[in-house]
């Protein structure tokens, strides 16, 4: 068999018929039996039913031989669409897997500043109360803004303001109030 032609990198090309234009020289079968990847056909262990599976750690949750946390949540978001922001209530979803509530939440910023903000149950929600207010003033939160809010430990938040257009808002926010300020 000879080979006749070669591709724009100089690879060599094998042609795809003989060289009288009939038959392919490379024919692929009528079927092709593809196995099944590991996420449609997990795997079961052989033996009994729990014979040589290990035991989920408490608070995760066995899917395909590893392991999702049950802990929840971890950020959520509002978007800003009152004028006045004396609160921000906290989703359900979020505050249902605290273990406790915390009575106040430092939130930090991506400029290092450090905020205390107050807790406070309205209408059976956790909710920013006081310090909240001020510390969007502050930080010039407008509606129409994206603010994201990430639990980093049981009584801190990390908080990223994005503007209306969804660029990251990253401004020094000048004098702390000293009732609200967060010391580190």
């Amino acid at each position: 068999m000879a080979i006749k032609d070669s591709n724009e990198m100089g690879t060599e090309v094998l042609p795809a018929v003989d060289s009288k234009g009939k038959q392919p020289l490379h024919p692929m079968p009528d079927e092709v039996e593809l196995l099944p990847t590991a996420e449609e056909d997990p795997k079961t262990p052989e033996g009994g039913d729990d014979e040589g599976m290990e035991e989920p750690p408490s608070n995760k949750r066995r899917n395909y031989d590893h392991y999702h946390q049950e802990d929840g949540p971890t950020h959520f978001c509002k978007v800003i669409l009152a004028p006045k922001l004396e609160c921000i209530p906290m989703p359900l979803d979020f505050t249902k897997h605290f273990a406790a509530v915390p009575t106040e939440f430092k939130l930090r910023n991506n400029t290092g500043c450090s905020w205390k903000v107050t807790v406070k149950l309205m209408n059976d929600r956790v909710t920013l109360d006081q310090g909240w207010a001020t510390y969007a003033a502050v930080h010039q939160i407008k509606i129409g803004y994206m603010v994201t809010f990430k639990l980093l430990t049981p009584d801190t938040l990390k908080v990223i303001i994005f503007d209306d257009d969804g660029i990251e808002v990253v401004n020094k926010c000048g004098k702390h109030d000293e009732a609200f300020a967060a010391k580190e």
